[in-house]
């Protein structure tokens, strides 16, 4: 308390009681599975495609799903992402060349697509060159030293010229000896071999989840290259553990892929594939054909320009950019979830089709005219098992309102736990909650129709709970769930009607 011992204006700040609730992010994605390159990290955070291939790129196989998925990701609107390579007994990929060794940068399979072409110049110099093959088996560069010795003395010597300006490889020289041509007029180079990697298996990712993921709190979103549910109802180790997780945290959602070249064309193979029947699972549908970034006209022409990627990459992408430009309660379909960079889809969806897909829960991206290839499905797993869940958008509401409550109302604990407490937990958090009525999250005309906050003895809680030290509150909401069928009924007016 202040003192007031001389005769004067006092002034005092007085704190209001407000503590504004702040939402949380709602599209964090994680990316979880096998890295061609830097495959024993923990979890990086990225904010960009550029990121990622700084880092683990580049695409040098079509077999990259990972780098494939993060790449559809950004291309339609994905934002934060954490990539978690999960590789194990990784090793980085040399070869030696008479006095002179090199080294991949970064472990993992990506080494044995590089190929170290050397070319003597003079008697004392060579050109290196750091490159790939083609389909065809022709080696084209990705970057060049030229004039390299093997003498310390000189600003050419190979470890000052390479190591650290090459994004591929670091060298070591040993002796004075130059080392051996390779790869000279127009050959295919030595390979840097012994890249090596054991993929995980399930028990291992629930391992991972156990000790690194559920620290990271921030994701909402997890999506699992290469991992796809089985066409025979076995399932998907990885994928349940996935699954668990994601159910145990109660604030992300998985992605679920079907294999690669599996038509959907009826309800009965849905069923076949006996889908897990999660709120905190989604499922898209079909591959989609995207640009190849391994086809070159001139250097890869032979490669195929296009290659299939999975859908759940796109499908996080899409959320994260619907989110930032309507909210996380909008769903992530429609004609304004035009899928970016599709040169085709795999398996054509019509209304035949849809008809026999959508009610369980599987979300199609189909083509229409004037609006190219859309995500036209915005629903969970738990279509039919638990439908008051079975709308993407409704469960992605709930996640925002319940983190964003959890994280504002800290402040709470050890306050003392009477009418003030409850009154300010009454306040902030109907704040909140009208914030988000008014950005149009709810239904209903007027505010008590569209949520509530519920909070102090007799209502919510017993003396008994207070004697626990539980304060407990409850809200309520009214979500907004998407117009799936839009009715139009024509009726023909008659005259005098």
């Amino acid at each position: 308390m202040a003192s007031y011992l001389h005769p004067g204006v006092y002034v005092e700040e007085i704190a209001s009681g407000s503590r504004p609730i702040e939402g949380v992010a709602t599209s964090t994605a994680a990316f979880v599975g096998i890295t061609q390159r830097h495959s024993r990290h923990e979890p990086v955070l990225i904010g960009s495609v550029s990121d990622y291939m700084q880092l683990f790129g580049p695409i040098l196989t079509s077999n990259d799903a990972m780098g494939l998925a993060v790449q559809s990701y950004y291309r339609n609107g994905g934002g934060a992402a954490y990539i978690c390579p999960l590789s194990t007994n990784a090793v980085s990929g040399s070869k030696s060349f008479d006095d002179l060794t090199v080294t991949a940068i970064g472990e993992g399979p990506w080494s044995t697509h590089l190929y170290i072409k050397i070319d003597r110049v003079g008697s004392n110099d060579f050109d290196l060159e750091v490159g790939t093959r083609n389909a065809a088996g022709i080696f084209y560069p990705l970057e060049s030293f030229e004039k390299v010795t093997l003498d310390p003395s000189l600003d050419s010597f190979a470890e000052t010229m390479i190591n650290g300006s090459s994004a591929y490889v670091t060298v070591v020289v040993a002796g004075t000896t130059l080392p051996a041509l390779t790869g000279v007029n127009g050959g295919e180079g030595e390979v840097l071999e012994n890249g090596e990697q054991t993929s995980p298996d399930a028990t291992a990712f629930a391992s991972f989840y156990a000790q690194t993921l559920r620290k990271i709190r921030a994701i909402s979103i997890i999506v699992l290259p290469g991992q796809s549910w089985a066409a025979d109802g076995s399932g998907n180790g990885i994928i349940s553990e996935t699954r668990a997780h994601c159910e145990k945290m109660k604030n992300r959602i998985v992605l679920i892929d079907t294999p690669e070249n599996l038509e959907l064309p009826n309800a009965g193979v849905v069923s076949t594939m006996s889908l897990p029947t999660s709120t905190y699972t989604a499922l898209y549908y079909p591959w989609v054909g995207v640009t190849n970034p391994l086809y070159h006209p001139d250097k890869n022409p032979s490669v195929s320009p296009t290659v299939n990627v999975a859908p759940s990459a796109i499908a996080a992408g899409m959320w994260a950019k619907i989110d930032a430009k309507r909210g996380v309660w909008k769903a992530p379909a429609g004609v304004e979830a035009q899928v970016t960079g599709v040169s085709s889809l795999q398996f054509q969806v019509e209304n035949l089709e849809q008809d026999q897909l959508n009610p369980l829960g599987v979300n199609c991206i189909r083509k229409f005219p004037n609006y190219g290839s859309v995500i036209w499905g915005a629903r969970t797993l738990a279509t039919k098992a638990d439908p008051e869940w079975r709308y993407v958008p409704v469960r992605r509401t709930a996640i925002y309102i319940e983190d964003s409550i959890y994280n504002g109302i800290q402040w709470a604990v050890f306050e003392p736990n009477d009418d003030p407490l409850w009154s300010s937990l009454r306040a902030n958090i109907s704040a909140f909650m009208n914030g988000l009525f008014r950005a149009g999250a709810f239904q209903g005309q007027k505010s008590s129709d569209a949520y509530f906050v519920r909070c102090g003895l007799g209502d919510t809680m017993t003396q008994g709970d207070i004697d626990r030290g539980q304060v407990i509150v409850q809200v309520g909401f009214a979500p907004v769930k998407p117009a799936e069928f839009v009715i139009v009924r024509i009726q023909q007016k008659v005259g005098g009607e």
